[in-house]
């Protein structure tokens, strides 16, 4: 896991130190329940200056965790939600048991793809579960996208679910869409026109649904980001039986 995007910005002596962001995102269940758990990271320095993106470190450590997570599962000969019961607390089994209620998670058909991923940063918890299946015309096509969300306590539920449309749609572009290439220290996409964004056909059926509890309040406006990539990729593996495992990729290509 690199962390250079912070090691940009930090003083050359502490450079050499661990970056505290490494284990962003991962679900702080897991360390009490896994018995083994080492974090590390390679930093490294390149010549194209970088900056946070939304949701910052969990955008790229949700992807690593999560697909993770998803092969020990299927290593582990096990249902991918009922192994990340075993390891996660009562809270996060209401939000398992939600994602599997309206998903159907457990009725899908032979010929769909379901992947899920579970994700927690800014005092807030979110799991995305994504359907897929082949398209006629090549590669697979999302056929919808539920999203369960628990930030503790909110006051405004559609302001809630349009942050995490936005969001969905983001982490779909940079899963499969967006990407910047970089040729003798120059872009090769000059202008928008050049550069790949999801268009309104592109964009899968999303149903968000906010837990109701009396915790304290989390944030909103980010963590939805971190699961989706994975989500995605984990479906199409479930359908296809191909890993992927570097971002973006082309759904045409699959």
């Amino acid at each position: 896991m690199s962390g250079q995007n912070n090691d940009q910005w930090r003083e050359e002596f502490a450079k050499r130190k661990a970056n505290r962001s490494t284990s962003e995102d991962f679900l702080e269940p897991y360390f009490e329940n896994i018995k083994n758990v080492s974090f590390a990271e390679v930093p490294f320095e390149i010549s194209i200056p970088s900056m946070w993106w939304r949701s910052v470190y969990a955008s790229t450590n949700g992807f690593a965790y999560e697909s993770f997570l998803d092969e020990l599962s299927h290593e582990a000969g096990k249902d991918l939600l009922a192994f990340r019961r075993e390891y996660l607390d009562e809270g996060t089994h209401k939000l398992i048991d939600k994602l599997e209620e309206v998903s159907g998670w457990k009725k899908h058909k032979k010929n769909e793809g379901f992947g899920v991923a579970i994700t927690e940063c800014f005092e807030s918890a979110v799991g995305h579960v994504v359907k897929v299946s082949k398209n006629p015309n090549g590669g697979v096509k999302i056929d919808k996208v539920w999203t369960v969300m628990d930030c503790g306590w909110y006051v405004n539920p559609d302001i809630i679910k349009a942050q995490v449309e936005g969001y969905v749609i983001m982490g779909l572009g940079a899963a499969a869409f967006h990407e910047i290439i970089f040729k003798d220290r120059k872009t090769e996409q000059k202008n928008f026109d050049a550069y790949p964004m999801p268009r309104i056909n592109d964009i899968p059926p999303i149903e968000v649904f906010v837990m109701d509890n009396d915790e304290d309040a989390g944030g909103v406006g980010e963590p939805g980001l971190p699961p989706l990539a994975s989500a995605l990729t984990n479906a199409i593996f479930d359908l296809t039986g191909k890993r992927i495992r570097k971002l973006p990729f082309k759904l045409s290509k699959v």
